[in-house]
Order: structure tokens, then C-alpha cells, then sequence
């Protein structure tokens, strides 16, 4: 299991700015939630799955198993209006992905490059990107890039 580091969660957070209710579905070592303060959250290891809950948000802000994103994603587009999830830039190009979200009713409306964490984050030359996806989007994708401070 990789952790998002808490710099890179509060950056993610202060550049999207959720709002309303929000969920963390991936607590994992709680970066997200302490970067949203008052964040409703599940975590499996502790008993609480996002993907059995019931439950309505604003938002849904995380970086999940990516070996599961699809049935995060499908989960969050049930339950939220605004979702953004960190994951390979290139989880998000299969025909298939693009089907379902786009059968859910929402678009891809911002692809925020992130620059790598260093191990024990995989390091490859895979992209990162923090992607949101939004109800109702029907306009073009902003492709923008986070400084690499």
C-alpha cells in the first residue's frame, strides 16, 4: 500500500477547493482527510467500505487502490457531483473508462499533472495526475501541471 504524502493531498485539496459535503472513500493514512478537515470517510482496514455505503456528497476527493479505480469510480459517480482522483494519468484513456463515465453522466473536466512522490511511491514514466470528473460536464478537458517545488 503507497500513502499519498500530506503535502502533495493539501496541495491536490487547495487546488481544487472542494466544497459542501465531502467524502475521503480511502482514508489509508488519512493525507486527504487531514487536508479536509470535517471530510466524511471510509477505509476499509477499519471496517468502513465506501463501496457497500450509502450516502451523498458534494465531492469525493482520493487517491484509491488503483488496481480498483473502476469500481471506486463507478461508486463515486453514484454518490457525487464532483470527484478527483489521484492515479496514472493514463488510468483514465481506455475506451472502456471513458463509456462509463461518460453513460454516468459526467466529463472529464481537469487533469492536474503531479510530479511523483519519491519511493516508496512506484516510480516509473508513468504520468500522475489528480483527475476531476464532474456531473454534467460536456465541455473540453483543462490539462494543467502542478509546480514541481
Amino acid at each position: 500500500m503507497v500513502y499519498t504524502p500530506d503535502d502533495l493531498a493539501a496541495r491536490i485539496v487547495a487546488h481544487f477547493r472542494p466544497a459542501g459535503r465531502v467524502c475521503e472513500p480511502c482514508k489509508g493514512g488519512g493525507a486527504f482527510l487531514r487536508a479536509m478537515p470535517g471530510a466524511d470517510w471510509f477505509e476499509i482496514a477499519e471496517g468502513r467500505d465506501f463501496l457497500t455505503a450509502d450516502g451523498r456528497w458534494d465531492w469525493v476527493v482520493t487517491n484509491p487502490p488503483w488496481r480498483e479505480l473502476g469500481p471506486f469510480l463507478e461508486k463515486a459517480m453514484t454518490c457525487a457531483d464532483n470527484v478527483v482522483f489521484l492515479a496514472w494519468a493514463s488510468a483514465w484513456w481506455s475506451k472502456a473508462r471513458q463509456r462509463k463515465i461518460a453513460e454516468a453522466g459526467f466529463g472529464m473536466a481537469e487533469m492536474l499533472l503531479v510530479p511523483t512522490p519519491p519511493k516508496p511511491w512506484p516510480q516509473s514514466g508513468f504520468l500522475l495526475s489528480a483527475t476531476w470528473v464532474r456531473r454534467g460536464w460536456a465541455g473540453s478537458m483543462t490539462l494543467s501541471r502542478m509546480a514541481n517545488d
